[in-house]
């Protein structure tokens, strides 16, 4: 490997800060939506979440008192029993409208940064339709890249469950080595599950297990510049993580407003990163001689020409 090669991450990062400003007004107001309804529904779950669990608490405190009636007794186990169902239905809701807005997000930021590689204009009607083609690719792929996550978190669970049944000083400090290691051989696999889902929008023959198999072919002999960039994003959102407890503590901020700066720095930096391995795609797509021209432009023409009025010649 040279030296070129090792820090040709770089060059993804200032190609992915050039890139941003083409087709800017869409993938600005793309991420104000974003940004804004990311921030509404934490704000949302968060109070009703709240309200419900301080509610579930003060009846909670009750019962001893409540203890000597029966009937007082069973009415507030039920009520708590209620609250309790719907924080679950609330926390469950949330996940379901993160899950929402995170594929959304995720597909309309990759269709704007794949049209603006190439230096083409979007509207807004353009983007539309690739979005209702994409999404249905991106859902399958990201469902088959959940499953594998969660495979890999419960093996190295498994891995590390006989050192946390013991309380030896010894075995913990190995848990501890074991997570780290771990977890660096996560963000090294994990090249492969997000460059998947950038194949599954931008082609649309690929998607799922198809998409996983691409994304492996194209990153082979690339894999540090993508290793590199996964382990520069989380180094940032660690700085986005300690900057908002040194916000806190500062300017004694409140805890709703503090998660509110952390969510919008979490969902800004996931832009960027998308941005960037939309370009690290095509370049490993250069690398490996295939420039022609990408299905989803094929996409946007297609649909300009469906859109013209019929002229019909009335010479005959």
């Amino acid at each position: 490997m040279n030296f070129w090669q090792f820090f040709g991450f770089v060059r993804i990062l200032k190609e992915s800060i050039q890139l941003i400003p083409k087709n800017g007004k869409i993938m600005g107001l793309i991420t104000i939506f974003y940004l804004l309804f990311t921030s509404i529904f934490f704000l949302f779950f968060k109070f009703t979440s709240d309200s419900l669990l301080r509610d579930m608490f003060i009846k909670e405190s009750f019962i001893p008192i409540s203890s000597i009636n029966g009937s007082s007794l069973s009415s507030l186990l039920s009520s708590i029993n209620q609250n309790f169902k719907l924080v679950l239905a609330i926390d469950f809701s949330l996940i379901f409208s993160y899950l929402f807005i995170s594929i959304f997000s995720t597909n309309t930021i990759i269709l704007i940064s794949s049209i603006s590689y190439y230096n083409k204009t979007l509207n807004f009607k353009d983007l539309g339709i690739m979005i209702f083609k994409s999404c249905k690719r991106l859902i399958f792929t990201m469902f088959y890249t959940t499953i594998i996550v969660i495979g890999y978190f419960f093996f190295c669970f498994s891995m590390a469950t006989p050192f946390l049944a013991t309380s030896n000083i010894y075995d913990f400090s190995m848990v501890i080595i074991f997570v780290i290691f771990a977890y660096i051989i996560y963000l090294y696999l994990s090249i492969v599950w997000v460059m998947a889902l950038v194949v599954s929008i931008v082609e649309e023959g690929n998607y799922g297990v198809m998409a996983l198999g691409k994304a492996r072919k194209i990153i082979k002999g690339n894999e540090m510049k993508g290793f590199i960039l996964n382990i520069l994003f989380n180094l940032l959102a660690l700085f986005i993580f300690w900057g908002t407890q040194i916000i806190i503590k500062k300017w004694n901020v409140n805890n709703k407003n503090s998660m509110l700066i952390l969510v919008n720095g979490s969902c800004l930096l996931k832009v960027f990163e998308l941005v960037n391995y939309t370009v690290l795609y095509f370049h490993c797509k250069k690398e490996k001689g295939e420039e022609e021209i990408i299905e989803l432009q094929e996409s946007i023409e297609y649909s300009k020409i469906y859109n013209l009025p019929l002229i019909i010649d009335g010479s005959n």
